[in-house]
């Protein structure tokens, strides 16, 4: 795009010979394959031309086009410096003179548009001025001196530096070679005078006015100024990287999926076939110990017949407590078996499943520790779930306090309630333990992840999927600190 903008202004430039520009213009400016955006504007900022690219149609003046131009032009000087250029090798400026004052603007048709040159004289603004007034002041007398015929014009260089010489015996406007362009004064030759006799004088006056006064060094601006930006199939190959790269990012983002839930179900698959395969294994035992039962309480019946009261009362509370036990493992197998599939959910009573756990952990005693246990519920409401398995998440979570707690004394307290919005059941379990160290709260649900010594570490992993996988609720550590205790909370949805 550079370089078509280089070729452009060369081109259009005094720089091309005839031939070399119509090459230019049919080969590569108006072939239709290029189509990049430029805009052309002179020294002022005004814009002369425009075309390509998705910029109004050349010769649309409409304030909406000139406004969508000037928007373009911003954009495009953003990204790429406007490239200079001049028409051509001459341009032209205005003089305006008398005995006490000289002004030079550029060739700007309005007298209001004109920019200044230079400017010396009594009473003038420094030259270094570019206040309003200053330009006011220039302005106005440029005008009156216009008015007066102490106007004229003359054509130097537009890349060299020209030359002022300006005193009481008149005026040489001189090139950078030396030669001068334009004079004028009572000592001077007629203006436009260009004899042999003429230009002697006119360098005469120039040495003398360049030993007697300052020689002004000015530039009459001429530059033209192409803005260009990228054409639409620029924009889109330019953009090509960054596409590939999202696609690539994409894909791996993809495959890091599927390779993570791959491995979740890799996981997810080997627990639900041990807690499959534990359900299998129990079954044997559990069938075995069945049978024992039944010849236990033929051996009962044999005790009562023969008239062993007393042996016949250690065999039935024997029997009661192997039965009682018996159902627990047969709770537990069905546990397992479970695991994997999808429950079937009841409205049930969550205060009803609670007391249960509670109860079977209050009947064995020391066996767990020499802990007190507080239970308060507050308004309940009938609940989806599946006792089995929520009495194992409750199991599960009281164990947990229990370990905290290391056999010391302290309380386990378990509340239940109804959520003020009414649509969630709200159930935790606190105790006074050892606490769960904060680098270790976001994973105690992981799989195989424990602080005790033995266990696999699945009871909390069993727990969180059976809440909110199976029954959609939701389970989190609401506070846990090391030496103050841990506290779960339990959401269970009404509907």
């Amino acid at each position: 795009m550079y370089l078509f903008a280089r070729l452009h202004a060369f081109a259009i430039s005094p720089l091309a010979s005839g031939e070399q520009a119509a090459f230019i213009f049919q080969e590569v400016i108006n072939n239709p394959n290029s189509d990049f955006p430029i805009i052309i504007t002179d020294h002022r900022g005004d814009i002369t031309d425009w075309r390509g690219g998705e910029l109004p149609v050349p010769g649309d003046t409409k304030p909406l086009a000139r406004q969508q131009l000037k928007e373009a032009m911003e954009a495009m000087d953003a990204g790429n410096p406007p490239v200079v250029f001049t028409f051509h090798s001459e341009t032209v400026g205005y003089y305006y003179w008398d005995e006490d004052h000289f002004i030079i603007t550029d060739n700007a048709e309005q007298p209001e548009q004109r920019l200044l040159v230079e400017w010396v004289g009594k009473g003038l603004p420094a030259l270094g001025d570019t206040s309003a007034v200053a330009r006011q002041q220039v302005l106005e007398l440029a005008r009156r001196l216009e008015e007066e015929g102490r106007k004229g014009a003359f054509r130097v260089p537009t890349e060299d530096f020209s030359y002022l010489y300006y005193g009481a015996a008149g005026f040489v406007v001189a090139d950078g070679q030396g030669v001068a362009r334009a004079w004028g004064g009572r000592e001077l030759p007629a203006p436009g005078d260009s004899s042999a006799a003429a230009r002697a004088r006119v360098e005469t006056v120039r040495r003398q006015l360049a030993l007697l006064n300052e020689r002004h060094e000015f530039k009459i601006p001429a530059e033209m100024y192409i803005h260009y930006g990228n054409s639409a199939l620029v924009q889109r190959v330019s953009r090509a990287p960054v596409w590939l790269i999202g696609a690539v990012l994409l894909f791996a983002l993809v495959g890091y999926i599927g390779l993570r839930n791959i491995r979740r179900s890799e996981q997810r698959s080997i627990w639900v076939g041990m807690a499959k395969e534990t359900a299998h294994q129990l079954g044997t035992p559990l069938s075995s110990l069945a049978g024992w039962l039944e010849l236990m309480r033929g051996e009962l019946e044999s005790a009562v017949a023969a008239g062993e009261r007393e042996r016949a009362a250690r065999l039935d509370q024997m029997l009661g407590e192997m039965q009682k036990d018996l159902g627990r493992l047969t709770q537990i197998a069905s546990r397992f078996s479970q695991i994997g599939s999808i429950p079937e959910l009841k409205p049930g009573d969550v205060q009803a499943v609670l007391m249960e756990t509670v109860n079977y952990f209050k009947s064995r005693g020391p066996q767990f520790g020499r802990h007190q246990i507080e239970v308060e519920f507050g308004e309940l409401v009938p609940v989806p779930l599946n006792a089995e398995l929520l009495n194992w998440a409750f199991e599960n979570l009281y164990k947990n306090a229990v370990d905290a707690m290391g056999g010391k004394a302290g309380i386990i307290r378990i509340r239940a309630g109804l959520r003020p919005e009414g649509d969630t059941v709200q159930i935790s379990f606190q105790d006074e333990g050892r606490g769960i160290a904060p680098e270790n709260i976001e994973r105690v649900f992981q799989p195989g992840f424990s602080t005790k010594k033995r266990g696999w570490g699945l009871g909390l992993t069993f727990v969180r999927r059976i809440v909110e996988e199976y029954h959609k609720g939701k389970i989190s550590i609401v506070h846990s600190a090391p030496g103050e205790g841990t506290t779960f909370e339990l959401l269970l949805p009404v509907k």
